[in-house]
């Protein structure tokens, strides 16, 4: 059984333990240096500790049959050609590799989706890498690309470099 819980301060270090490693089983596969300098340059204690506290940032932990198997973050933000008032950003979502295929992802958006309708929000929107396994997932949950972009990040492997913006309407 699938289980979502808002993240809280006390939560902190499950978060962030969670974080890293899902990253790492996710994206290794971009950067020269396995990953290394993005997440110390992101995935810092204190930036999640911050954020925790924050009224427009939104942690949550998903748990497998009482195991913490990932976590999503979602932003009150908005998107180019979007009132920011109508969009919500589905900023991170991850699994832990031993938690991908089995259904959970989806649960998690229909999760998102009504979280996004209950904060009367009408435009959900994401980045995902052109490189990702996710991207699929997206297409079928409804999303569609109104961007590419490339990142330009020290370390990051170029022909992994391109991220796509999509959205969904709600």
């Amino acid at each position: 059984m699938v289980t979502i819980k808002k993240c809280e301060a006390n939560d902190l270090d499950l978060l962030h333990k969670i974080a890293i490693q899902s990253y790492n089983d996710t994206y290794q596969y971009l950067w020269k240096d396995g990953g290394t300098s993005y997440l110390e340059k992101f995935y810092q204690k204190e930036t999640f500790r911050e954020e925790l506290s924050a009224t427009d940032i939104h942690y949550y932990l998903v748990y497998d049959n009482d195991i913490a198997a990932g976590f999503f973050k979602i932003k009150e933000n908005g998107v180019a050609s979007y009132p920011a008032s109508e969009c919500m950003e589905l900023d991170k979502l991850y699994l832990l590799k031993e938690h991908i295929g089995k259904g959970i992802g989806k649960v998690i958006m229909n999760f998102i989706v009504s979280l996004t309708q209950e904060k009367n929000r009408s435009v959900l929107w994401l980045k995902v890498m052109d490189s990702s396994p996710a991207l699929f997932a997206y297409e079928k949950a409804g999303f569609v690309q109104i961007e590419i972009n490339q990142l330009v990040y020290p370390h990051i492997v170029e022909k992994y470099a391109t991220i796509i913006t999509m959205v969904r309407k709600v």
